[in-house]
Formats: structure tokens, C-alpha cells, sequence
């Protein structure tokens, strides 16, 4: 029994490095793209500064918790900001980019103005709101698609907001009763 599961580790650790080995990070670095967006950002900033973001991350990640049954685990997330600074051709923007790695989800969260209790809601409604396991292809098989996402971008984003992210960890304890 211990050799069938060290074969299987095994096979299923090539597997994963072969699969690394199709990915072709120069020519996604050529078309100019940056994670899930159309050029890299001029900058990155943290979400909880924000008072928004700060007083909305835990109603809006409990509200998710509950919607996929993650409520008995403690749950952990990545959340960064991008800013792209105003340009001849663009304007100044920002997104918040949340990886919550107990559901593999990549999620460009916009929390909406207001007071309301729903607005915590709005997170499931992101856009865009990336299953890793189902939507995500080497950018050579992602290309020309719509519903489909570059994995060497969304490695960047992981790899970025690993190093300079904000970490969350919320204990079952923690999550509040929204559904």
C-alpha cells in the first residue's frame, strides 16, 4: 500500500511539472498582458487601507464561505490591489484582486458604494470570478477564447500576491451568519 501511494505521488507530481512545461511565459509576456488584465499595472496597493475594504472583506468572504459550505475550515485568502496610473489614452484605475485558495477562485472584487447589508453580496457577482479548476488553460489553448484564462497569467497574479499580498485566514469561529 505505502509503494502504490508513493507511485501515485509520484506520477502525479510529473504530471504537474509536465504540465508547467507547456506553459509558455515569453510569448504571454510579448502580447503584453499582465494576470487577468490587458497591460501589467503601474503599481500595487493594500485593499485594507481602504476602509471599505477593510470593514467589507469579512461579511463579503463569510457570505462566500457559507454560499460554497467552507464554514467548517479555516479559510484563507490573498487579497491585492492594482492601480494603473492615467495615461494620454486611459484613465486611473484600480482593482482588487482576491485568491481564495481553499475553493480556487481568482476574483476581481469591486465592493459597490453604499451602506447596505447586500452589498457584502455583491462579491459573487464579480467579474470576473475565476474557477482555477475549470477555467484556466495554458495561454496557447486560451487564446481568441472568452471564457477561458491564461494560466501563466493567473500564476503571475498568484506568485505577485503571494509576495506582496495581504494574507487572510478566517477560523470558522469567525465567519459571520450571511447567506
Amino acid at each position: 500500500m505505502k509503494s502504490f501511494v508513493f507511485l501515485f505521488i509520484v506520477f502525479f507530481s510529473s504530471n504537474s511539472f509536465s504540465n508547467q512545461d507547456e506553459l509558455d511565459f515569453k510569448a504571454w509576456e510579448r502580447k503584453g498582458s499582465w494576470g487577468i488584465y490587458n497591460k501589467k499595472p503601474d503599481g500595487s496597493f493594500n485593499p485594507l487601507k481602504i476602509k471599505d475594504y477593510r470593514e467589507g472583506y469579512l461579511p463579503s468572504f463569510s457570505y462566500l464561505i457559507n454560499k460554497f459550505g467552507f464554514g467548517d475550515k479555516n479559510n484563507t485568502y490573498c487579497l491585492i490591489g492594482y492601480q494603473w496610473n492615467k495615461k494620454e489614452n486611459s484613465e486611473e484605475r484600480t482593482r482588487v484582486v482576491v485568491f481564495w485558495k481553499n475553493a480556487n477562485y481568482l476574483i476581481d472584487w469591486d465592493l459597490p458604494d453604499g451602506d447596505t447589508y447586500h452589498r457584502y453580496k455583491a462579491i459573487i457577482f464579480s467579474k470576473p470570478f475565476i474557477n482555477l479548476n475549470e477555467s484556466v488553460v495554458p495561454y496557447k489553448e486560451a487564446e481568441g477564447a472568452q471564457a477561458l484564462w491564461a494560466k501563466e497569467g493567473i500564476i503571475q497574479m498568484i506568485n505577485d500576491c503571494e509576495l506582496h499580498g495581504e494574507k487572510i485566514t478566517i477560523k470558522p469561529s469567525e465567519v459571520m451568519d450571511i447567506k
